[in-house]
């Protein structure tokens, strides 16, 4: 007998002793929410200390007039959302547009606020700067002014701001010769300790060693020489392929010190130890820090979570009154003496480095193996264009994910990296060939399966590449195939009408309601490392649609909603070591339909997953565990709470085989939760048609607000509002973004309980992090917050 439903059993949550929980979902782990209030804080002093526009103190008017104030606007700029309505920022842009700095420091510092407020009345002042930085410089670097270049020593951290305001000035605008930036990347290289990788303070200090402050400052004079080097590789073939693909001057050098700070860069910053870590003086030296990850991508140094460290080692030496300074709390180790200074450099590491991460480069193979690395700005260029034209300029990061330093050998500790890998929504893999050995392939095999998003492409046309990465596909997803993705997929769409083929195809593996996998094997990335719309190709705009369908990839992936801050966790789901279900316990289970045209029956295979770990966070107990059964058989009686989700239509049983789920949700306490996937309009009318089966005479009636079912007395917070996309000014196509609206739940009430709750929008995509810039339906966090309540709701007698 074929039956037209089966039930498969996939959880069981115990319902002996409920606590009262707070069903809000946990948005950030503990650190990140402690780095936030940090970060508040430290803005309240830095305002506090200049409400006059000026942070100016005799000390500081001394040593580099109005570099203080320059210090603490860019830091507020950092750290404030919308800097340029806070007074206190405005006022001290003010101050400084009417300062005439004669100091490096300064004149950097000023250089680099007017570059980032983007304020069009300071073009001609960036540029004034910019030249006088041109004009001041020496053989080796620059010194501390004008005044000290006549037998001055030029050192490594005076040049390092100097060159980090011709970087955001020339990005602002300013004209700096190429030639002076291959100079500078010459001078770093020179001066780079041939023995070690380290640099020193000046050419003149003679080998110590090398300082950690001015490695940092080595690192980032060639990453950001190397970015503002980008000629070379403009010239692609007709093909998008390049000639000089993975070939920089800067490879070795930039490698070496890199690998010399992750040497020696500590698992935890102690501050007893700060002397012997080098880490001093600390905040000048985690800021220079921050700056070597953010513009190398690097997540990790060596195996080191640079940011974590820095931020647990800023959280806890923070004072009460929200400022950093002199000499770290409770130790003699010296730091930097002045609040107003400590506090600027704490705020530019805590904020800076919280960007949020789009797009994350895999690396892979050996240690050394540099092939996954062609291409060293086309991430960066790509998030800044998908900054621009998806997210409204938001700040967003780019980084580079390596877990071969990492001994990653237990199952748990490659589930901590897939975690770490999902606070970014879009994972790309580049290559002329492409070797994972099994540690890597199981971090993304996770990370896959729990949400995550691959974008490939076959680096240079390289058919090695091409070759490779089918099976890796063999192997992440046995029995599926790339396959052309059509016309009329949001890839084409998302955000630039694009037509398939004209000139890209591209391949992809559908996983339920949503590609999860997207794949080139045309050259892509030669386009956004050149930078340029311009090609050598008959199609004049091969390099412009090469970046509109870079960006509309990433609106499909995201749904156009930008990712969390750094620090936001995605746990995975750990199996349950329980090896039987105790009497007692709860019994979920997702409805197995009989779906239309022979389609899939459960598009979100792992929503209901997800959501009992996220009820595990409230207190209720979880075991995740998966079993059949039909709904016609007489033990369905067993499960109170059932889930459906489906995108297409669901072929209905006749009204009497449906009597014993009938019976279960009348006058056993039995709740059916469903929702349509992707807002389907198709499941949408045939969900309609089973209720009418069900319960003949009885219709889907809205539930409002007032209901127990999004109370504070079940919820621990009352649910007045979520976010969720819905239908568009046509009244068909979603909205292209999500909105803060009222739930739209419906639902059956029979003897004053609700045995039914629908959502016409999804809520199992959402559970499953898989929604699409085509889904409506709701956000991740409001699909817990729903789920929960219908959980917490079967639980009541």
């Amino acid at each position: 007998m074929k039956y037209a439903w089966t039930l498969a059993l996939t959880l069981s949550v115990t319902v002996v002793c409920v606590p009262a929980v707070n069903a809000q979902p946990k948005k950030e782990d503990p650190l990140a929410e402690k780095v936030r209030q940090s970060i508040r804080d430290g803005v309240k002093y830095l305002r506090d200390q200049g409400k006059d526009g000026n942070w100016e103190t005799e000390v500081s008017s001394k040593l580099f007039p109005g570099g203080w104030t320059a210090l603490a606007v860019l830091a507020l700029l950092n750290a404030i959302d919308e800097p340029l309505k806070d007074p206190v920022v405005m006022s001290g842009i003010r101050t400084l547009r009417e300062l005439k700095a004669n100091s490096t420091y300064t004149v950097s510092l000023q250089t680099m606020v007017f570059a980032q407020a983007g304020q069009k009345e300071d073009k001609e002042r960036i540029q004034k700067n910019v030249d006088w930085l041109l004009e001041t410089r020496m053989e080796n670097g620059w010194t501390y002014n004008r005044e000290r270049m006549k037998g001055g020593v030029p050192d490594g951290s005076n040049t390092q701001y100097a060159l980090l305001a011709l970087h955001e000035g020339r990005r602002a605008g300013a004209t700096v010769d190429p030639k002076v930036m291959k100079e500078i990347e010459t001078m770093y290289v020179r001066l780079q300790n041939k023995n070690t990788g380290s640099w020193e303070y000046s050419s003149f200090e003679g080998l110590t060693g090398g300082r950690f402050t001015m490695t940092t400052a080595g690192a980032c004079g060639l990453l950001i020489t190397g970015m503002n080097l980008e000629q070379e590789h403009k010239n692609l073939e007709a093909d998008g392929s390049d000639k000089k693909c993975g070939k920089y001057d800067d490879n070795v050098p930039l490698a070496r010190g890199l690998k010399w700070l992750g040497d020696r860069f500590p698992a935890k910053m102690e501050s007893s130890r700060l002397m012997e870590q080098q880490l001093v003086p600390p905040f000048y030296c985690l800021y220079g820090l921050e700056r070597a990850g953010r513009l190398s991508g690097q997540r990790y140094l060596g195996d080191k979570d640079w940011y974590r460290i820095g931020c647990e080692f800023l959280v806890a030496n923070q004072s009460k009154e929200g400022y950093w300074k002199g000499t770290v709390l409770g130790t003699n180790v010296p730091g930097e003496p002045w609040p107003v200074v400590a506090t600027s450099f704490s705020l530019l590491f805590l904020s800076k480095g919280r960007t949020p991460v789009l797009w994350t480069k895999l690396a892979w193979g050996e240690r050394e193996e540099r092939g996954w690395n062609n291409k060293h700005n086309d991430a960066r260029n790509l998030t800044e264009f998908a900054s621009r034209e998806l997210f409204k300029n938001q700040p967003l990061a780019w980084q580079v994910f390596d877990v071969r330093g990492h001994d990653a050998t237990t199952k748990d500790s490659r589930l901590q990296l897939a975690e770490e890998l999902l606070q970014s929504p879009i994972a790309f893999l580049s290559g002329h060939y492409l070797k994972l050995d099994a540690k890597q392939t199981d971090v993304l095999r996770e990370y896959m399966a729990n949400g995550g998003f691959l974008f490939a492409e076959a680096c240079c046309n390289d058919k090695e590449f091409d070759r490779d990465f089918r099976k890796l596909m063999q192997d992440l997803y046995p029995g599926s195939e790339l396959t052309p993705i059509p016309d009329g997929h949001p890839v084409w769409s998302a955000r630039f009408p694009l037509v398939r083929g004209q000139p890209f195809q591209l391949l992809g593996i559908q996983q339920g309601c949503k590609t999860v996998v997207v794949y080139s094997p045309q050259a892509l990335a030669g386009y956004w490392e050149a930078n340029t719309f311009e090609t050598n190709d008959k199609d004049k705009d091969r390099g412009k649609k090469a970046f509109q369908l870079g960006a509309n990839v990433i609106a499909y992936a995201t749904g156009l909603e930008p990712p969390k801050p750094k620090g936001y966790e995605i746990p995975i789901a750990r199996d349950s070591k329980r090896e039987h279900i105790e009497r007692g316990y709860l019994k979920v289970a997702q409805l197995h339909y009989e779906p239309k045209n022979g389609s899939e029956w459960q598009p979100a295979p792992k929503a209901m997953r997800n959501l009992m770990e996220e009820c595990r966070k409230v207190g209720i107990d979880t075991v995740l565990e998966t079993r059949a059964i039909s709904p016609l058989d007489e033990n369905v009686v067993d499960y109170r709470f059932l889930y459906a989700h489906g995108r297409n239509g669901i072929k209905v049983s006749p009204t009497e085989q449906l009597k014993t789920l009938r019976f279960h949700l009348e006058e056993n306490g039995g709740l059916l939760f469903a929702d349509a996937c992707c807002g389907s309009k198709e499941f949408d009318e045939s969900f309609r048609k089973l209720i009418e089966a069900l319960f003949p005479n009885t219709k889907l009636e809205p539930i409002p607000l007032s209901d127990d079912l999004f109370s504070k007395e079940l919820n621990g917070v009352a649910i007045t509002s979520v976010r969720c996309r819905r239908e568009g000014p046509d009244g068909k196509t979603p909205d292209t973004e999500f909105r803060t609206v009222a739930p739209a739940l419906e639902g059956i009430k029979i003897k004053g309980r609700w045995v039914v709750i629908y959502s016409k929008y999804d809520i199992g995509c959402a559970l499953e992090k898989h929604t699409s810039s085509d889904c409506k339906g709701h956000d991740y966090e409001s699909a817990v917050l729903l789920g929960k309540a219908a959980v917490l709701y079967s639980l009541k007698r």
